[in-house]
């Protein structure tokens, strides 16, 4: 129990921090230059490293018998790459840390999932997914507390202190990373395996019929939502119907408090232990993007439109999380340890590369149709695709089922 506790704490810290930087990075970019330009340059200075080094990072991960130095190492690392800002505090720099910080993230995650099964304590499936609710909890608290705090102390102190904020926050999270303690068994088989190399692991994902759907469907997910949710509904909010601030910052607020709702609620419910894509969960986000545009398509009252966006978002918010934990204790699960750390790293290179695209998509598109086109065609776009994967598995398995009979 303590072992857990300290990995919880570790990791709350080292986010916390994290947030508040990143919150006083993104308002001194929009404030000081007013630019989108510059804003979109920092999300995709804070994508691309995740893209191509989780690849690398999944590789590393595999081959660590100590993954608490590591985690340890990381920390340190990004101690270092934020003191840049303290040095010169200009948008270069600015540029530079955020790419250096996304570089290391890649590589800190990478072996937090990939040996979160290897930590002292975890002896089965159920002490592992309540584990990841747990932290998932933490993850969706902070992303609720951060921007509220973060904007109370950057009218009190210099954006600046934000970089020391931070690494107060990585030398606490390493210094609590000390004392984990985890349990990599290695045989020599294993040794073996995790030679394997990573278009290997792709094409281990194509041929693994279990596998196979997170694969298409992570990334499909990522693209249909990032432009029919998380573009289209603040234009539609904004520009189509001119909500009030106020009422935006209280439906913004719903997709948070579903998610830690949706944590918490795992935490006591976990989900059942088995090899399967959430098909219903992720088509359920397909149908809230429907409605979306139905709700823009329809006139608007300030109370009933803003009650059901704050109901969507809600929603959207309590399935995420569910998908997301879904998707990371099922890979924890059924992934032998010496290439968990090359799967999720496969995977999440794959689901993020489709999101620059669908920023800059939806991000065009929104200046030449009505917003509520793009959620219509998100939607529909993700239910069609996500029951064309279906259907492809469903006759792999009649296939398989008829040759085995035939043998």
């Amino acid at each position: 129990m303590n072992n857990r506790l300290l990995f919880l704490f570790s990791k709350g810290v080292s986010y916390i921090g994290t947030k508040l930087f990143s919150f006083a990075l993104s308002w001194y970019i929009l404030k000081e230059t007013g630019s989108g330009l510059n804003f979109s340059i920092s999300l995709l200075v804070n994508y691309i490293p995740t893209i191509f080094f989780s690849i690398i990072a999944g590789r590393i991960s595999d081959r660590l018998h100590h993954p608490n130095r590591m985690l340890v190492i990381c920390d340190i690392a990004s101690t270092i790459a934020c003191v840049l800002p303290l040095l010169s505090f200009n948008l270069l720099t600015i540029y530079c840390t955020i790419f250096i910080l996304s570089c290391i993230s890649a590589l800190f995650n990478n072996v937090v999932d990939a040996h979160l099964p290897n930590l002292k304590g975890i002896d089965n499936a159920a002490a592992l997914k309540k584990l990841a609710s747990s932290s998932q909890f933490i993850t969706s608290g902070v992303n609720i507390l951060a921007p509220a705090v973060g904007g109370v102390l950057i009218a009190i102190i210099p954006v600046k202190m934000f970089a020391v904020i931070n690494i107060v926050s990585f030398l606490v999270s390493a210094f609590g990373e000390l004392f984990l303690k985890y349990e990599v068994k290695e045989t020599a088989l294993a040794r073996k395996r995790s030679e394997t190399k990573t278009h290997s692991t792709f094409l281990w994902l194509l041929k693994n019929k279990g596998f196979r759907p997170f694969l298409f469907g992570d990334g499909l997910v990522n693209f249909c939502v990032t432009a029919g949710i998380s573009v289209a509904v603040p234009f539609i909010i904004t520009n189509s119907f001119g909500i009030p601030s106020s009422s935006y910052g209280v439906i913004t607020g719903c997709l948070g408090f579903g998610s830690v709702l949706s944590a918490l609620f795992q935490t006591k419910r976990p989900c059942k232990t088995e090899l399967k894509y959430p098909y219903i969960k992720v088509a359920i986000l397909g149908f809230i993007m429907l409605l979306i545009a139905l709700i823009a398509w329809l006139p608007y009252h300030p109370i009933l439109t803003v009650m059901a966006f704050c109901i969507l978002e809600f929603v959207v918010g309590w399935t995420s999380v569910a998908i997301n934990i879904k998707t990371i204790t099922t890979i924890q699960i059924f992934v032998q340890d010496n290439l968990r750390g090359k799967v999720i790293g496969t995977l999440t290179a794959v689901s993020y590369s489709l999101i620059p695209m669908s920023l800059l998509l939806a991000g065009a598109a929104v200046d030449i149709v009505k917003p509520l086109v793009i959620p219509l065609i998100c939607g529909g776009l993700l239910i069609i695709l996500l029951g064309c994967i279906r259907l492809f598995d469903s006759h792999a398995d009649k296939v398989r089922t008829e040759d085995m009979a035939k043998l």
